[in-house]
């Protein structure tokens, strides 16, 4: 379940490692040692073992010639494995940060009759004392034990490198790793957090780049309510943050003309904390949401550049036009939330310029140099790239939210490659989650080879000839009367192309309106019925149940770091229909109605399932879970994401040519 390796720390809004609780310390267990085959096996007092000392060179504490390979093979069985693979979440995240340590990895199986049980863990060593001086820190005597008590080992095996070649010295280089960008912003009404999000959503239309999305800490303000939990869509931003970052994008809102007194407040807190000086050859950029136009935007962006140069950031100017009479030369300054496809726009490219920036300058990429960007512009509207007041308002929305011209087959052209439309339109209750799993949509699409377009415009479902254009619709957390016609839609199908429901997707067209979720309520149209094979009806409170994986389907390859029972907090929804009942429809995913309250579907409660529709066998997937920001933005459990990640996959796969 972990690909991760030592000093590679990205933790994206969107990628993310498992997740995991930290696990309370225990008593630490004697060491014991056994002698076989003139080795010494260290246990731990425990069959799980990490490797094999050589009688000749612990003694020493010389590092070897050559590094030691340890593969180690395990049984867990399914309802230990989520306490098993939290204990190995914390295990390996200690261990990256030893010296020596090149590689550890937990791996799962994907074949064979041991798939839902098998684990292997796969690490390399500097040396054999690097290794020794492993089994003697805490955390591998504290947290071995205890996995070793509700698993098996299998096998135990240790190697050198049996090949003379190395791999290149500089593969670990800043030209080889992604580009990192800090997306830290203050918010006192929601609206420069929503700027923040379409920020980071731009910086990732271009490839190999992690973002983090961070809100800086701090008292409320006399005007906003103490009780509102200021980290609930994004956590709070650390230092680390800003040390991890190549590049800053600063966002605050517009204060007397200058930035917030808790953004300052970070920024005078990172220096008195030793920050000053350690930042010099980052990139920065600013963006500010304010009360009105002419409120004094342009003031507050300069003055947080002012704040990001002191501390040796280069902050750059943007020249780029998203509209006949939009721009944003000294950062994004939108007048209170970006609600027009303008301001959205801007908000999109001053992320994309950030990130093109980050690509040139610390990644080394020659491709990513702004004026590819502004070339491609100028080859559609001509020099210097400022669209016409005639510009269609579509096209100029898909060139702010197709990924970078560099991944395109033809820069001239934004329609190369497949398409998904990303359906957002809430009329009724509205997920504060909406805008990071957007965010990680686009991510995974871009990652698929897929365009991603953003949109809550009703038209784009109704119109045949806008909907043609898509091979793939998702809907994400709906609510409400999101459209009116459905003849497109259903041709869609009809053609052969998917459809993806996330979380309340199913929970539009209803016949109340209940901010709970506990009234039971029915749907007034019969189209997601049709297309999904149920309807949301209602959900208990927020609580915490069993979730069961089921890995024997076209998607269970896919899903291999999720346990095949996991503990899960979120709203579990009840529907019209139990689509476990359909004998089209493939389930992947149950929650236990016995492990918490209000489940109305039975002993078979589904949760995930796709299916197959029409002549074309156009492909649908649905998962009901997921109503938190914390899912999507990397600081939650991942198994949600996973889940989602492999019906995401498989509807993309099965589009048609």
């Amino acid at each position: 379940s972990f690909e991760k390796k030592k000093n590679d720390d990205q933790e994206p809004i969107i990628r993310s490692i498992e997740h995991s609780s930290i696990m309370p310390p225990q008593e630490k267990c004697p060491t014991t040692t056994t002698t076989t085959n003139n080795n010494t096996i260290v246990t731990s007092n425990s069959d799980f073992t990490s490797a094999v000392v050589g009688k000749n060179t612990a003694s020493t504490g010389t590092p070897s010639a050559s590094s030691v390979h340890v593969v180690v093979t395990k049984d867990v069985p399914p309802e230990h494995q989520e306490k098993w693979l939290d204990m190995a979440h914390e295990l390996a995240t200690a261990t990256w940060e030893e010296p020596g340590c090149i590689s550890y990895d937990f791996v799962r199986s994907k074949e064979g009759e041991k798939a839902n049980t098998r684990f292997v863990i796969v690490e390399e060593w500097e040396s054999q004392a690097h290794l020794d001086a492993h089994f003697a820190t805490p955390h591998f005597q504290t947290l071995v034990p205890l996995m070793d008590e509700i698993s098996t080992t299998v096998n135990l095996d240790v190697s050198h490198k049996a090949l003379t070649v190395l791999r290149n010295a500089d593969s670990l280089d800043r030209t080889k790793r992604n580009g990192r960008i800090l997306v830290l912003f203050d918010t006192s009404t929601g609206s420069t957090e929503h700027i923040a999000n379409l920020i980071a959503e731009g910086a990732l239309l271009l490839d190999r780049m992690d973002v983090r999305v961070r809100v800086v800490p701090g008292p409320p303000t006399s005007w906003e309510d103490p009780k509102i939990q200021r980290d609930a869509n994004h956590p709070f931003a650390t230092y680390d943050d800003v040390y991890w970052a190549d590049a800053v994008a600063a966002g605050t809102p517009t204060n007397l003309g200058c930035i917030s007194y808790r953004m300052k407040q970070f920024w005078d807190d990172f220096s008195q904390a030793g920050g000053w000086g350690t930042t010099d050859g980052k990139i920065g950029t600013a963006f500010t949401s304010q009360g009105g136009h002419g409120g004094g935007g342009e003031l507050a962006c300069m003055a947080m550049q002012s704040v990001l140069m002191n501390f040796g950031f280069s902050c750059f100017g943007i020249t780029d036009y998203v509209g006949f009479l939009d721009t944003m030369h000294y950062g994004s300054a939108i007048a209170k939330k970006p609600r027009n496809e303008q301001d959205k726009m801007k908000c999109r490219r001053q992320g994309l310029r950030l990130a093109e920036f980050v690509a040139y300058y610390i990644n080394g990429r020659d491709e990513c140099h702004p004026l590819q960007t502004k070339e491609w512009e100028a080859k559609k509207w001509g020099h210097p790239g400022i669209p016409p007041r005639s510009a269609d308002t579509q096209e100029l929305t898909e060139r702010t939210t197709c990924p970078h011209v560099s991944l395109n087959e033809s820069p001239v052209s934004v329609n190369n490659k497949k398409k998904a439309l990303v359906f957002t339109k809430m009329e009724d209750y509205v997920h504060d989650s909406t805008p990071a799993m957007a965010a990680w949509t686009l991510l995974k699409l871009q990652e698929f080879g897929w365009e991603g377009v953003v949109t809550d415009d009703s038209d784009y479902i109704e119109s045949a000839d806008k909907l043609s254009k898509f091979d793939l619709v998702v809907f994400l957390n709906n609510s409400g009367q999101i459209f009116d016609k459905t003849e497109s839609l259903l041709a869609h199908i009809e053609q052969g192309k998917g459809v993806v429901g996330v979380h309340a997707a199913v929970a539009a067209f209803l016949n109340g309106k209940d901010a709970s979720g506990a009234t039971i309520m029915e749907p007034t149209s019969d189209i997601f019925e049709t297309i999904f094979g149920s309807h949301f009806q209602n959900h208990p409170p927020v609580q915490t149940g069993t979730v069961t994986v089921d890995f024997d389907n076209k998607l269970g390859p896919n899903m291999a770091t999720v346990p095949s029972k996991f503990s899960h907090t979120d709203e579990f929804f009840n529907f019209t229909k139990n689509v476990c009942d359909d004998p089209d429809v493939t389930v992947i995913a149950y929650a236990d109605e016995s492990t918490y309250e209000g489940g109305l579907m039975g002993s078979k409660h589904p949760l995930a399932w796709y299916k197959e529709m029409g002549p074309n066998k156009a492909r649908v997937f649905y998962s009901a879970m997921g109503h938190f920001s914390h899912f999507y933005n990397g600081t939650g459990p991942s198994h949600v994401t996973t889940i989602l990640q492999a019906g995401l996959r498989f509807c993309c796969e099965g589009a048609q040519p």
